[in-house]
Order: C-alpha cells, then sequence, then structure tokens
C-alpha cells in the first residue's frame, strides 16, 4: 500500500479519499472529515490575508486540531498498516497551491507511516525520502505530542495573552479584565475544548465556554467572588454589641445570558428561511416535546433520555442538504463558536415543552435565538424544579443558558420559531468519527 496526496481535478493513484469539510457536490466517494479542517478554521482562513504570516498561524491551528483528534488518529494510522490498496487523500486546492493535505502528509503519514508515503502525485517521488528518515522519525514519535498519552493543556496566559487567534474574544477579554483587576487566572485550554481555570494555584474546576464566562466574570465582582470560590471572601470584622444596619443585598445574576438582539432585516431573513423549510420538518421524538416539530443541521442527534441507558446516536448531515442554512450556522458560530448541532424548532400555538434537562449526548452549555413569537423560558439554577426562574423571550432574542439545568417553555399563545445550538461531548464525535473509519 502507498498513501499519495492530490487534488480532485488531478491525478489519482488507487482510492480516492476526499479529506476536505465538504466535498464537491457530486462527490460519490469516502469523505474523511479526521483529517479535515474546521468550519471555524475555514472560514477563518477564508476572511484572512492568505500570506505567509496566515499561512503559518492556519498551520499552527490545524496542528492543534490534529492533536484534539489524537485517539482517532492513531486508530486510522493502525488500520492503514493492513490495508493493501493504495490511496489518495484529496482536496481541492492544485498542487504547489497553499493545503491542508501537505500537513496531514508531513505530520501524520510521514511520521507514523513513513514507509507508505508516496508523496503529493505530480511532484519529485518522496517515498525514498520519508523511508530514510524512518528512524529519526520513529525516535521522534516518543515525544511527539501528537501521540502523548497525556496531551498537555495549552496555556492562555502566563505573563501576556497568547494564542489570541484560537480563544473567543469575550473569554480573552475577561482574562484580560481579571488580570488587570489583580487575578491573575490561568486558563488552560484542553483537547476536548474545556477549559482549566486556576488562581495562584488554587484549581477553580473544568469549564465550557460558557462555564469560564460565568467564572471569570464573577470574579471580577466581590459579591460573586466570595460565593463563588470562598477562599477570597473578604471577612467582614464584627463589632460586638454594636447593632450594624442590613445592606441591601444585590439582585440575583439572571440564569441566561442575553447574547445580543436580531433586528430589522436580519430578523427577516432568519424568519423567512425558517418558514421555508417548515414542510421539511418532523415532530419532534422527544418524550418533552408537545407538537413540536424539529429539523437539524450540522448532525442528527437521536435524544436518548439518561433513564432509558441508551446511547445518543450521531450523524453527519450532509453540507448543503437545506438551502439557505449557511445564514443559520453563521449566526450560531457567533452565539456558541465551534458548535456542533443546530435545531430548528416550531412550536404550534398552544405547545410547550416540558422541563427537562438535555440529552447526555451533549455537553454544558447551549446558545438560542428566539426568531418568531413571544415565549416565556423557566430553567433552575440549582438542579431543583421547585426553584425555578421564567424570563420572556421577544423576538430577535439571543440568549446562552446551562442545558445542564432543567429548563423549558411554557406554552405559547402563538406560533413560535426558534433555532438552539449544541456542542457534543467529546465520546459522542469519536463515535461518530469512528463509524467513519470504519469505512476507510
Amino acid at each position: 500500500m502507498t498513501i499519495y496526496t492530490s487534488y480532485y481535478a488531478g491525478e489519482i493513484k488507487g482510492e480516492t479519499i476526499s479529506i476536505s469539510l465538504y466535498p464537491p457536490k457530486s462527490w460519490t466517494g469516502k469523505h474523511l472529515p479526521l483529517f479535515s479542517p474546521t468550519p471555524e478554521l475555514l472560514n477563518w482562513w477564508k476572511s484572512s490575508a492568505k500570506d505567509t504570516t496566515a499561512q503559518q498561524e492556519y498551520k499552527r491551528q490545524f496542528r492543534e486540531i490534529l492533536d484534539s483528534r489524537l485517539t482517532l488518529i492513531q486508530l486510522w494510522v493502525a488500520k492503514q498498516k493492513d490495508n493493501p490498496v493504495d490511496i489518495t487523500l484529496c482536496c481541492f486546492e492544485k498542487t504547489g497551491d497553499f493545503c491542508h493535505r501537505y500537513q496531514v502528509g508531513e505530520e501524520v503519514v510521514q511520521k507514523y507511516l513513513p514507509e507508505l508515503w508516496g508523496g503529493e502525485i505530480g511532484t519529485v517521488d518522496r517515498k525514498r525520502q520519508g523511508a530514510r528518515g524512518t528512524r529519526e522519525t520513529r525516535d521522534k514519535e516518543k515525544t511527539s505530542p501528537l501521540f502523548s498519552p497525556h496531551p498537555a493543556p495549552i496555556p492562555l496566559f502566563a505573563h501576556k495573552p497568547v494564542f489570541s487567534a484560537t480563544y473567543p474574544q469575550r473569554v480573552l477579554s475577561l482574562i484580560e479584565q481579571c488580570h488587570s483587576s489583580g487575578y491573575p487566572v490561568q486558563c488552560d485550554r484542553l483537547a476536548c475544548g474545556y477549559y482549566r481555570v486556576s488562581l495562584h494555584g488554587e484549581d477553580l474546576g473544568d469549564w465550557s465556554e460558557l462555564g469560564v464566562l460565568g467564572v471569570l466574570s464573577g470574579l471580577q465582582h466581590e459579591f460573586y467572588r466570595g460565593r463563588l470560590f470562598p477562599s477570597l471572601a473578604i471577612a467582614t470584622p464584627q463589632v460586638p454589641d454594636v447593632p450594624q444596619p442590613v445592606a441591601a443585598q444585590p439582585e440575583s445574576p439572571e440564569l441566561i445570558t442575553r447574547l445580543s438582539k436580531l433586528e430589522g432585516a436580519e430578523l427577516a431573513q432568519i424568519q423567512d428561511w425558517c418558514k421555508s423549510i417548515k414542510k421539511q420538518m418532523f415532530p419532534s421524538v422527544s418524550q418533552y416535546a408537545d407538537g413540536r416539530l424539529e429539523l437539524h443541521l450540522r448532525r442528527f442527534v437521536s435524544l436518548a433520555s439518561a433513564k432509558s441507558g441508551k446511547k445518543a446516536e450521531v450523524k453527519l448531515i450532509e453540507p448543503g442538504r437545506y438551502a439557505g442554512a449557511d445564514v443559520i450556522e453563521a449566526l450560531g458560530e457567533k452565539l456558541l463558536p465551534d458548535f456542533h448541532q443546530a435545531l430548528v424548532l416550531f412550536y404550534p400555538a398552544g405547545t410547550q415543552i416540558k422541563v427537562h434537562r438535555d440529552s447526555p449526548a451533549y455537553a454544558s452549555g447551549a446558545a438560542q435565538i428566539n426568531v418568531m413569537g413571544r415565549a416565556k423560558f423557566s430553567i433552575s439554577g440549582c438542579q431543583d424544579t421547585r426553584r425555578m426562574e421564567s424570563y420572556w423571550l421577544e423576538e430577535g432574542d439571543c440568549i446562552a443558558f446551562d442545558n445542564k439545568q432543567p429548563h423549558g417553555i411554557e406554552r405559547v399563545v402563538g406560533d413560535r420559531w426558534c433555532v438552539c445550538f449544541f456542542r457534543l461531548k467529546a465520546e459522542c464525535l469519536e463515535q461518530e468519527y469512528g463509524r467513519q473509519l470504519s469505512l476507510v
């Protein structure tokens, strides 16, 4: 077996395997997203200057993506050793143009399967070059972060912010504010995408993006700081036998985060799109939903409950299946960067979704756009359904909330549309890629 790289319209040897994020529309061959960039990296590249600096930044970010897919890459590498068929990993860019497939060739195939490396078709044969580097490659494998059994987290702050291109601006801004306020918080980005937060060596836990925003915000306010982290609370001196006036307590923080509001032409565009796909929607399979219709973008997720004991089934949805959905996905990236699934939901007048916690397949933290119709959204902040707080959502409201807390929508008076954005847990994504590997 020999592994080559090429582009779709170029010369192909053996079996063709697509490693672009979105294969050509007429593509009928195998698709391996394991070696594809993320939608966020692809969008970043399209908006960049595409100069040498941008290329180096792209390669750095893509290297982190490969590191995060460690387990699956190991499985793929092991499988190729028994594969008798030549394969060509393909993308769109012509030979010689900047493309992530060269990085896949260099940082995966040449390093870990040097004896199978055939190089980019149409250039100098690199197979012998790869073989000469076998001993050096194998020596490096022991210390390579890609195949380290315990990948180290990527530090976000030492004394100055670094890696700003890979972190949401809101996170960076809050960390800078914490440092300016005298709280030099340390945030490490874990391979799973969560943030490990510490302060003066004290572990403050692992948090999703939504969670870390709350933690960093709380660090800057004395009232919340003392309640989130007792070690940072400022003790109030007690004066015996002297009555102290009772200070008014500040209002409790909202259990939802109001991110933005869609208005005017932007909101009208989303409303029109929702109406246009209504005929393609299907009844919700959720046992908590009452007469709701839904449609899935990016991935279909079977909504298995924790009580059922069943594992959720995750399936990729082919890009372009729903015309115009790219506008929805672009909004989702602003509200919940790197989201894995969007749910477009239609509530006919008089329907509801009962109080529930989202499927175990979902990671903590979700975002929602209330596209059309008014709704009363209720949520608990302590897992106690007796202590729910309610918020009215108006048309265009964009919110974030903890979807692992009990929450629900009361019966709506008129028709209501919304779009929810979720991230999946790492094990669900590994299951998805595992099925893809079985095809290659």
